[in-house]
């Protein structure tokens, strides 16, 4: 198996295996089987404390705000050291983790993630979400040409 071709694996399986995770506990031993040491996330929430720990840290919050989230992969591709991802986030707004009370309303967030893998590990990535379309979705953000009430 070539380079890219294990790098896909690696992202794929992070992306089931991180986002997919149901007990808190596991969270923090998956992310660091998956994460350099010294990872970067250049799309990281505010807040959000730097490297693996951080990285757990900004799950966990996501999760607690979507307990039912649920992520498709659309399109992997590689080459070399890189790996783009689109992808589709889907859940239902029912908790607090993202200092946001809880609306019940469903979304469907998509996106793109670049990864730079790195002797095994994800090095750093950078992550391009619709936060927007979400903010419409859970009734925050006016959607264009809506009136104001």
């Amino acid at each position: 198996m070539d380079e890219a071709m294990r790098n896909k694996q690696l992202v794929r399986e992070s992306i089931e295996r991180v986002w997919g995770q149901q007990r808190p506990d596991e969270l923090e031993r998956e992310v660091e089987r998956f994460l350099a040491p010294s990872f970067v996330d250049h799309g990281a929430l505010p807040g959000t404390a730097p490297g693996p720990a951080g990285f757990a840290d900004g799950v966990r919050r996501l999760l607690a705000a979507f307990p039912d989230a649920h992520n498709e992969i659309h399109d992997i591709v590689a080459e070399g050291d890189r790996v783009v991802v689109r992808w589709t986030m889907t859940g239902t707004h029912t908790g607090g983790g993202l200092g946001i009370p809880a609306t019940g309303r469903a979304v469907r967030i998509t996106g793109i993630t670049m990864s730079r893998v790195v002797g095994g590990r994800i090095a750093e990535h950078w992550i391009y979400r619709d936060d927007i379309a979400m903010l419409r979705q859970l009734g925050l953000m006016p959607s264009p040409g809506a009136t104001a009430g």
